[in-house]
């Protein structure tokens, strides 16, 4: 049984690492329908008991779904540290959703990177399929009305990668 689930979460791993190798741009509340945000509640890893999506209602959210295993997101959240401490202070809450992952792996990662915005446990994976994450990083971007305004799949590398981020969090603000 113990081996089944092994090969089962290697193989879901395999898939993410695959599929997270193609850049897919985001998808702007133009050239989609609006969607509600799913709530979620889920484990802090930062040591604040558990969060929920709703505890920040009426405020720009930004959820990136990541895992320790995936290099982009690796790469990402230095920019994502920098960028959620120059846009704290209007109001801006910034979520990192720990995909499937071991525990302790993903709480040592973000500390060695210096991560300090909220970042939570997923460990069966349940949220993110219920934002239908098909592969990592994922970054949902979501208005004060509580709506995802921009879906992007992949990850925000280099300089034009993270203008189009900041207009997508000016897009929410």
């Amino acid at each position: 049984m113990r081996n089944k689930t092994l090969i089962n979460v290697t193989f879901l791993s395999l898939l993410f690492l695959i599929a997270s190798c193609e850049q897919h741009k985001g998808v702007p509340d133009g050239e989609l329908e609006l969607s509600l945000a799913k709530n979620f509640s889920l484990e802090s890893l930062n040591g604040k008991g558990e969060i929920s999506l709703e505890d920040f209602k009426g405020k720009a959210v930004v959820v990136n779904f990541w895992a320790t295993w995936c290099g982009p997101c690796k790469q990402e959240m230095p920019f994502f540290e920098k960028t959620w401490r120059e846009y704290k202070d209007k109001e801006v809450i910034f979520i990192g959703i720990d995909v499937m992952d071991d525990k302790d792996s993903a709480i040592k990662f973000i500390d060695k990177l210096g991560v300090s915005y909220i970042n939570l446990y997923d460990p069966s994976g349940k949220t993110s399929n219920s934002y239908r994450v098909v592969a990592l990083p994922a970054t949902f971007f979501i208005d004060k009305d509580g709506n995802i305004a921009v879906k992007h799949y992949g990850s925000f590398l280099g300089n034009e990668a993270e203008k189009e981020f900041k207009s997508y969090l000016k897009e929410i603000i």
